[in-house]
């Protein structure tokens, strides 16, 4: 399976995505509805997540992310609903609305220190959230966990 919206490297059945290194930015819905695709490695060059990137990969269970992205934009990954490990880098810096809406798969997160906005409904019906430890001077919009969710939030210093 090849992505025609931009060259890749995936490779024809292929369940992973690795994005080429030369890439800054991953544009809006580039990658949105890859329903084959499990796991997705996003190279230290990427800085932005555009919205709904990879909207509805709803088989997506793994995600590498760049060290040195800053921001992940609204709805970037909802409707992944099988995802279950994504580490959110030190350097990012905002997470926007319903980023990470109906990820059911998701069970803990960190948000890191860097991190100053959070939008409305970024973890939104992440059913099977349980912990999320974030800084106490991260920004978050007034209900970033929406709709059933029962996280336990942690603060640190």
């Amino acid at each position: 399976m090849k992505s025609n919206r931009h060259e890749t490297a995936v490779e024809n059945n292929s369940t992973e995505l690795i994005v080429p290194q030369r890439r800054r930015v991953i544009q809006e819905r580039e990658f949105a509805g890859l329903d084959d695709i499990r796991t997705v490695t996003i190279p230290d060059s990427v800085r932005v997540i555009k919205k709904e990137a990879f909207a509805g990969c709803h088989n997506l269970e793994t995600v590498y992310l760049s060290n040195k992205l800053t921001a992940i934009e609204e709805r970037a990954f909802c409707d992944c609903y099988q995802l279950k490990f994504i580490v959110l880098p030190e350097g990012l810096e905002s997470i926007g609305e319903a980023a990470f809406f109906k990820c059911f798969g998701l069970e803990s997160l960190e948000i890191p220190k860097s991190v100053k906005t959070i939008g409305l409904d970024a973890f939104g019906a992440c059913q099977k959230m349980s912990l999320v430890k974030m800084a106490k001077t991260t920004d978050i919009s007034e209900k970033p966990f929406l709709h059933d969710n029962q996280a336990r939030i942690e603060y640190y210093e």
